[in-house]
């Protein structure tokens, strides 16, 4: 790299000239570095590309610049074409990808003609006539196009491959040293990765969905769990991200930190938590799915899901042997009316036992609040819930759950204070064996 150096010495002293307001200070500089360039794409020399990165610490304006494209294979320096920069101001740390094909990514300027694939060839960034930086490829092209030695170095054109620089800007003044052969990465930071290029560019491959659950296990069938989902775009396309999903179904959009739509630029990613309840029986392992489907830049769709596994703690028996009475009923016994409904408090669980056909509860709200009901392990599965509002002689119907289901979660979204009843119809025999379990969560 040639660097151009003026200074005004006056009687041994530097002398600096103090900037006007508006003018740009003399320590701000600009440094333009060639740092990727994929002169080589085998059958696809559409797909060619040159990307200029800003390594100094003020705007560039590029239309001072062009790009000179050399053959140097007959020993002599022949530019075969030279590509006037666009007017556009690039800002410091930040790239302009030059390409031949619209179907390179993050392109900024389109130009017409083929960079030259075989060698030895260079690029030269020139401002005016005066070479800034070049780079010469498959061996040396006469002065001025060649720092220090481009001997070695090469595209293969296999497998979406470019030279560029790593990390992004390195100058040694040395072609061959500061350039090798990376995955191509055109606008965005050059990466250390030389190999499975394809990956980065394969839509099946573009997303990877993480889980995770705190805490990892429950003490009881509809324990909740904070969700943590992690959505990774691996590769160098923007992912439109519109769908996420968990379990296979329930939307979370809105749901916790949860929003789409999101867009991730290339080896971008977002993280979202939410909540939700472990529905299983004691003892088992439940898995929990998240997963991820967006577009990218081509309108292809990618997608992926990722898993974490939550267990329901073994429930503990314990056997209390009691002296037989002929009074003794079963718990929250009777409660076969509205009048006679068992009170339950507020986010705790009980254990009922569906021995009747109607088995009644009552629940107080102290302020309005979102409210859910965890109805599981309910054995007979044929029957329903419903959940009124006011007085027993002037009830309302706020909500029921009427599937055939063992387990299931009535959500009826947020309801005022006030007295509330449940009541359970089982359409099925009496089950004296299995408890089933209830509980109000509120808020």
């Amino acid at each position: 790299m040639m660097k151009w150096y003026m200074f005004l010495l006056l009687l041994g002293f530097v002398v600096t000239a103090v900037p006007r307001f508006g003018e740009q200070a003399p320590d701000d500089v600009v440094e333009l570095r060639l740092n990727e360039i994929d002169y080589k794409q085998g059958s696809l020399p559409g797909n060619q590309f040159i990307e200029i990165i800003n390594k100094g610490d003020a705007a560039a304006n590029l239309s001072d610049y062009n790009l000179r494209l050399v053959d140097g294979r007959s020993g002599q320096a022949v530019v075969y074409q030279t590509i006037n920069l666009p007017q556009a101001t690039l800002a410091p740390g930040d790239y302009f990808v030059l390409c031949n094909s619209a179907t390179v990514i993050n392109c900024d300027y389109q130009f017409t003609g083929i960079i030259q694939e075989s060698g030895p060839g260079a690029v030269a960034l020139m401002l005016s006539s005066v070479v800034i930086d070049t780079v010469s490829y498959e061996g040396n092209t006469p002065s001025p196009y060649t720092e220090g030695s481009g001997m070695g170095l090469a595209d293969d054109g296999v497998g979406y491959k470019s030279i560029a620089r790593f990390p992004d800007g390195l100058d040694n003044n040395q072609n061959n040293v500061d350039f090798s052969p990376r995955c191509i990465t055109p606008g965005l930071a050059n990466r250390e990765q030389d190999a499975d290029c394809e990956r980065w560019l394969d839509p099946a491959q573009a997303l990877e969905v993480t889980v995770s659950a705190f805490p990892t296990a429950v003490p009881e069938p509809g324990g909740l769990v904070t969700m943590t989902a992690h959505i990774a775009n691996q590769s160098i396309f923007n992912i439109d991200l519109h769908s996420l999903t968990a379990n296979g179904g329930q939307n979370l959009h809105g749901v916790g930190s949860c929003l789409l739509p999101q867009i991730l630029t290339g080896f971008a990613s977002y993280t979202c938590h939410f909540t939700t309840a472990v529905i299983g029986l004691f003892g088992e392992e439940i898995g929990q799915t998240v997963t991820a489907v967006g577009r990218d830049d081509f309108n292809r769709q990618v997608a992926d899901s990722g898993q974490t596994a939550v267990s329901i703690s073994q429930r503990i028996r314990w056997d209390i042997y009691l002296p037989l009475l002929q009074s003794l009923r079963p718990y929250g016994e009777p409660n076969n009316t509205c009048i006679q409904g068992y009170p339950l408090l507020l986010n705790q669980t009980y254990s009922f036992l569906a021995e009747d056909r109607d088995d009644w509860y009552s629940v107080d709200l102290p302020q309005q609040g979102v409210v859910r009901i965890h109805w599981l392990n309910f054995v007979p599965q044929e029957g329903q819930m419903i959940l009124y509002r006011g007085e027993c002689l002037n009830l309302t119907i706020v909500a029921n759950s009427g599937q055939t289901a063992v387990n299931r979660i009535l959500d009826v979204g947020s309801q005022p204070a006030g007295r509330y009843y449940i009541r359970i119809i089982s359409d099925a025999p009496p089950n004296n064996q299995d408890a089933y379990t209830l509980r109000v969560q509120f808020p």
